[in-house]
């Protein structure tokens, strides 16, 4: 029996009307008002832990499994493998989440982006000469629909996701620690781990009713949301630029294990984006219906303070001996590039919120062009501190970037005055 999946609800907020204040926008459906559990959103921030943890223990797993180059190659290959899926998170979850698409439609549009995710993998795998990576590559287009579905999803639906996405961690890390006992090539462990993610995805979308969502369909609803969606495309695929490029010209530029010094960094302050991404569903979702008061105000400020300080913290750990005694053959991060990673995650961050406002309101075409500006400072600071060889020099080309947009887009939702369509003030909690 085809199950339609359902229209994502904003929790307690206000049902989201369709918004006529904006000659072009997309107008959408009202959606029904249900009651906030607290179970729901416990899984739902429970569902962000288990995908950060994921990503966390493969980084380690392969850390301690793959020679230095191998690991080197898998760091830029998940790296791009993670800015390539804000693509389908661009036009696909925020997009549902701030009330202008359905679910119906964000999913169909997450397929075919996904194609184009797994082909420009398949790209990058080629150019390192990796074959286990390139054949990874096919996995990812089961990847993209999942992730979309389990983050765009009502929250009252996180706890089924949750007792997935947990089997499908276990059985990778069962799969691949029982593989790395034999005499297999340990550069194809990586295939192990994707293969398994791959089957599983594919087999939880069939049973959930969700394989007709057809290139046909995704296609039509990337062209009806085409004035809004392709500035924010853009911007999800410039967002990775500065990382995948600095972690390239490590790889290239630097010595072996630099690159995934770097990378590793990054996976270490995963408890820090189960917070951030945690806060980025409630902000988006309270963004859909008006502005934050001042309370909600404050509370994000505190919040992006906690961020910049746990990861400057995480990341110290890593200049002590338990760094080297879990992870040998890694030396640590100079005191330099802690600075650099966590004032790239602070900005990330703040700018969280006038992010929200700005694709709530329908000023996409402000957003993409505040990413190509950073984009840019992002490069050229890689530029200026070539050769980039070491962890410090990719932390500070990524930082640029981020500090950048972080400051445009605070600029852009100052300089314009508030909309009158706007819906009343909310708090955040």
């Amino acid at each position: 029996m085809d199950v339609t999946p359902p229209t994502p609800s904003t929790a307690s907020d206000p049902p989201v009307a369709p918004r006529a204040d904006r000659e072009h926008a997309v107008a959408v459906p009202e959606v029904p008002e249900v009651p906030r559990t607290s179970g729901g959103r416990r899984s739902a921030v429970l569902l962000q832990a288990v995908a950060s943890i994921s990503t966390l223990l493969q980084m380690v797993v392969f850390a301690m499994l793959l020679g230095r180059r191998d690991f080197d190659d898998y760091s830029v290959w998940i790296t791009v493998t993670a800015f390539l899926v804000g693509l389908g998170q661009a036009v696909g979850v925020e997009r549902v989440l701030v009330g202008r698409r359905t679910f119906a439609q964000g999913l169909a549009a997450a397929r075919v982006l996904g194609l184009a995710v797994a082909l420009a993998q398949l790209a990058v795998a080629v150019a390192l000469g990796n074959l286990p990576l390139a054949l990874c590559s096919v996995a990812v287009l089961a990847y993209v629909g999942w992730d979309f579905a389990r983050f765009a999803s009502d929250v009252a639906d996180a706890a089924a996701y949750l007792k997935r996405d947990v089997v499908v961690l276990v059985l990778q890390v069962a799969v691949v620690a029982g593989l790395s006992l034999g005499d297999l090539d340990r550069s194809w462990l990586p295939l192990a781990w994707w293969g398994v993610g791959a089957v599983l995805w594919t087999w939880f979308t069939v049973t959930l009713g969700w394989a007709r969502a057809g290139t046909g369909s995704g296609l039509r609803s990337l062209w009806e949301d085409r004035r809004e969606a392709a500035p924010l495309l853009l911007d999800a695929a410039l967002a990775g630029v500065p990382l995948v490029v600095a972690l390239a010209l490590a790889r290239a530029q630097g010595s072996a294990g630099d690159a995934s010094e770097a990378r590793l960094a990054l996976t270490l302050l995963g408890p820090v984006t189960v917070l951030g991404l945690a806060a980025r569903r409630l902000v988006y979702r309270r963004a859909s219906s008006g502005r934050l008061d001042q309370r909600g105000k404050v509370v994000f400020a505190v919040a992006v303070l906690v961020v910049l300080t746990t990861c400057a913290v995480l990341l110290a750990l890593t200049r002590t001996p338990l760094y080297g005694w879990v992870l040998p053959g890694f030396v640590g991060l100079s005191w330099a590039a802690v600075l650099g990673f966590a004032t790239n995650h602070g900005s990330l961050m703040a700018v969280m919120l006038p992010a929200a406002y700005l694709r709530a309101e329908g000023r996409s075409t402000a957003v993409g062009v505040a990413r190509l500006v950073a984009t840019l400072a992002g490069l050229g600071t890689a530029v200026l501190l070539m050769p980039v060889d070491s962890p410090a020099d990719v932390a500070w080309s990524v930082a640029a970037g981020s500090l950048a947009y972080m400051a445009l887009m605070w600029v852009l939702l100052l300089a314009r005055p508030r909309p009158t369509a706007a819906g009343p003030t909310t708090s955040i909690g």
